[in-house]
C-alpha cells in the first residue's frame, strides 16, 4: 500500500552530519528546518514503511527516467557541489529490485522512456543520501529505491510517474513511502542565510494547491517542480486519506525549503 509522502530537504547546511546529529547549525535561521527534519524522521518511523522511493533533484538524467533497483546501496559520499560541507558520508541501505522492476514495467507499458539500474557502482547523490542518512532513516534499515529527475520530462510525465508508483504500491503488501527531496522556490543567490523574495515565499505557501505550469514559471521550483509533481501524482492516485503535518519552512541561499509529511490514515 501507499503509506505516505514526504517533502524533504537536502540543502547542505541543513544536512551536514554536524547539524543532524549534534545540532550545530551555521546560523539560527537554519534551526527551524533542521529541527523540522528531525521531527519528519520521527514521522517516517511512525509510518512503519518497508521501502521508500526517493526522487532527488540532484539525481539527474537527461533522456530516460532512471529507477535504481540495485539490491544494496553501499558507498561513501563526498558531494561534488559542496565537498567542504558534505564529505566522507558512509551509507549502506538495502534496495528493492522487485519494486523498481515493477515501476519500470509500468512506465514502459505507458510509453515512457525509462531505464532500470542494477549496478553497485551507480552512485547516489547527496539529495538522496543526506536526508535519509541524517534524518529520515538514521539506522539505514529502510529499503530504498532512488528515481531520477529527467531533464527531458515535463511536469505531466513526472506526475504520471507518481501515479505509477501509487499503482505499484497498491499491488504489493509492502508499506511504500515516497520522498520528494528538493526545495520549492529555487532562485539561488550567494549568501546562505538569504530567504526567497516575499512573492516567491507566498507561492511556496500555496504550492500544494496549484502545482501547475504557472507556478513553475513564477517561483522556479527546483528542477522545474518535477519532484513535486511526482509527489502529487502519487498522493492523488493512491486514493488514501492523509494526515498532513507541516514540520518547518526556511531559507537557504534564496531558496525556500519545506519539510512536510503526509501519512495515510
Amino acid at each position: 500500500m501507499f503509506a505516505g509522502a514526504f517533502l524533504s530537504v537536502h540543502t547542505p547546511r541543513y544536512c551536514t552530519l554536524e547539524a543532524a546529529f549534534e545540532g550545530k547549525v551555521a546560523s539560527e535561521v537554519f534551526r527551524p528546518v533542521r529541527d523540522g527534519l528531525v521531527a519528519q524522521g520521527q514521522e517516517v518511523a511512525r509510518a512503519r514503511l518497508d521501502v521508500v522511493v526517493i526522487n532527488s533533484c540532484h539525481l539527474i538524467s537527461t533522456f530516460p527516467t532512471v529507477v535504481d533497483g540495485t539490491p544494496r546501496h553501499r558507498g561513501v559520499l563526498t558531494a561534488q557541489e559542496a565537498p567542504e560541507l558534505i564529505h566522507g558520508v558512509a551509507y549502506d541501505y538495502p534496495g528493492d529490485y522487485e519494486l523498481a522492476a515493477r515501476l519500470i514495467a509500468r512506465g514502459q507499458a505507458e510509453g515512457r522512456q525509462c531505464v532500470l539500474a542494477n549496478d553497485v557502482h551507480y552512485p547516489l547523490d547527496y539529495g538522496t543520501v543526506m536526508p535519509m542518512v541524517c534524518y529520515l532513516d538514521r539506522a539505514q534499515r529502510l529499503a530504498m529505491v532512488p528515481v531520477s529527475v529527467c531533464l527531458s520530462a515535463d511536469l505531466g510525465e513526472a506526475f504520471a510517474w507518481g501515479r505509477s508508483l501509487a499503482q505499484v504500491a497498491r499491488e504489493t503488501d509492502k508499506r511504500v513511502g515516497f520522498v520528494a527531496s528538493g526545495s520549492v522556490s529555487h532562485k539561488l543567490v550567494r549568501g546562505p542565510e538569504r530567504a526567497p523574495s516575499p512573492e516567491d515565499e507566498e507561492l511556496d505557501h500555496q504550492f500544494a494547491r496549484f502545482l501547475a505550469d504557472g507556478f513553475s514559471r513564477a517561483a522556479q521550483p527546483e528542477m522545474g517542480g518535477r519532484h513535486l509533481a511526482m509527489m502529487l501524482g502519487s498522493i492523488l492516485e493512491s486514493g488514501q486519506h492523509f494526515v498532513s503535518t507541516v514540520h518547518a519552512y526556511g531559507p537557504s541561499s534564496g531558496s525556500g525549503n519545506y519539510a512536510i509529511s503526509l501519512v495515510a490514515r
